[in-house]
Formats: structure tokens, sequence, C-alpha cells
């Protein structure tokens, strides 16, 4: 039997009686019943607008019920290659994540940067005057007090602390972008 025998009264019909039924069954496969109602009226348009290309071998519902499942079904697969896309986004965002950690907390991270900072510590102190880079190299690197310094230097304790305090001061100035990487690395700088 040809659907176009069904007249625009007789689809209104089982429009009616059947809409809601079908999208409770939807429902039920694809749990939202906003795209439930979506895929059943687009079941029902397809099915008028197709009408003389359909061969019904039972009745229009039991045709348009199918058409129904299917298209839950291809939803449902849709959904299930979307989920599975953002899993493996999120794999991979996570995976990237867990490699960025472990090169951060690597111990030979040190080794990337050691050199570099080296240089741009060493330039910046090769700009200060001699004594007060000693005073800096004594106080940093030998770790002799304030009054240990005045005495090898023969100057007085309140000029050490100014001429430490100045090259932190022009430190914080000069290499405002590099400093939170000399600090971390600071340990690792040596007096040569």
């Amino acid at each position: 039997m040809k659907a176009d025998t069904i007249s625009s009264k007789e689809f209104g019909e089982l429009f009616i009686t059947y809409k809601e039924k079908f999208i409770a069954i939807a429902t039920s496969y694809i749990r939202d019943r906003i795209v439930a109602e979506d895929i059943v009226s687009d079941c029902f348009t397809s099915f008028w607008d197709k009408k003389a290309e359909i061969n019904i071998t039972s009745v229009p519902q039991a045709y348009i019920l199918t058409s129904v499942k299917n298209r839950c079904i291809n939803y449902l697969r849709d959904k299930a290659t979307e989920m599975r896309i953002r899993k493996d986004i999120q794999n991979d965002a996570y995976k990237t994540i867990m490699t960025e950690i472990n090169i951060m907390e690597n111990e030979n991270m040190d080794l990337l940067f050691r050199s570099d900072i080296e240089k741009i510590f060493r330039d910046f102190m090769a700009t200060l005057p001699k004594i007060t880079r000693d005073i800096f190299y004594s106080s940093r690197f030998e770790n002799l007090t304030y009054n240990e310094i005045a005495e090898k230097y023969k100057v007085t304790p309140r000029k050490v602390k100014r001429e430490i305090q100045h090259v932190l001061a022009l430190m914080r100035h000069s290499l405002k972008d590099y400093l939170p990487v000399i600090l971390l690395f600071y340990p690792l700088i040596t007096h040569k």
C-alpha cells in the first residue's frame, strides 16, 4: 500500500492520536523529552513529505514508530561518539597536564636554565662597582655577617647594608622579568 493514499485528515488524526505516545517511547530511549519531541515531529513531517515514495507493509503508525526508533538509535550513536571524542580530548588534555607537571617536578630541570641564569646574573654583577660586587658576593656566597664583611673590606656595617640593599634594588628593577627564575635557582649560582 502506498502512503500517499492517506488524506490530510487521516494524517492529522494519526498525529493527534500517536504523537504523545511516540514522544513517551522516544523519551524512554534517549532520556531527553525535548529531543524526543523533535525526533517525533521530524518523523511525522518526513512521513508526510515523502508519502508518495513510501510503501507501507503495515499500518502508518508502525512505519512512523520504526522511524522514531531508528532516529533514536542514530541520536544515541551520535551522542556516544561525541562522548568518546570528549573523553579522548579530556584524556589528551590530562596527559598534557601530567607531562607538564612531570617536567616541572623533574629535578634536572635546573640544568635547562642554569647556564642562562648564571650568564644573566654574571652580566648584571659585572655592571656593578668592584666593592659593591665583592660585598654582595661575601654576603650571599660566603655567608658572612655585615660586621665580618665590614672588617674584610674596611668599611662600616652600615655601608655593607646599603650596598647589599642597593644591589637587590637594582636586581629587582633591572631583572624583574628574570627575577622569579633567578630566585628559584639562586642556590645553584656559585661565586667563581
